[in-house]
């Protein structure tokens, strides 16, 4: 993806992501969580888990950047994106893998965003440091999240 270098987008970015994490992907691993009883749920759990740390360091930045906190789906996601009735536990961890990929690259893209369009957000130096803290430690959590998942889907592949 281009170097994001306009306010707007950067503030769309990180709504969305809001939205993925708090929305989308606890729906998904509660989902999962319903078809599954073994010990794939620990596994769902860490993923539950780490989406709740991660929606709410994007609440923090995105009060503290005076960014509105999506109460609805913002444009460009679905609504719903997990109907895992019937599959089989490999697909549903590939699935999953699928949103852990686009949240990971995502941050990165956020981390690598034009830093004045960061400070435009985030005018204080302590908290742009901190900010850039939090995004490099979320990538880190989804590229763990999608080795689980991926170690979970096997060789599980969809046929295009």
């Amino acid at each position: 993806m281009a170097k994001i270098q306009d306010k707007a987008v950067l503030e769309a970015l990180l709504r969305r992501m809001y939205w993925i994490e708090a929305e989308m992907e606890q729906l998904g691993t509660w989902e999962a969580r319903i078809q599954l009883m073994d010990e794939s749920i620990e596994l769902l759990q860490k993923l539950s888990h780490d989406s709740d740390k991660h929606w709410s360091i994007l609440k923090k930045w995105l009060l503290i950047a005076g960014i509105s906190v999506p109460m609805t789906t913002p444009p460009g996601l679905p609504t719903k994106i997990f109907n895992f009735n019937g599959m089989a536990p490999p697909r549903m961890f590939h699935e999953i893998m699928k949103y852990e990929i686009l949240a990971r690259d995502a941050y990165i893209d956020i981390l690598n965003a034009d830093s004045a369009v960061i400070e435009e957000i985030l005018p204080d130096e302590t908290d742009r440091k901190e900010f850039i803290e939090d995004i490099k430690s979320m990538i880190k959590d989804e590229e763990e999240h999608r080795k689980i998942c991926a170690s979970k889907a096997g060789g599980f592949k969809t046929i295009a």
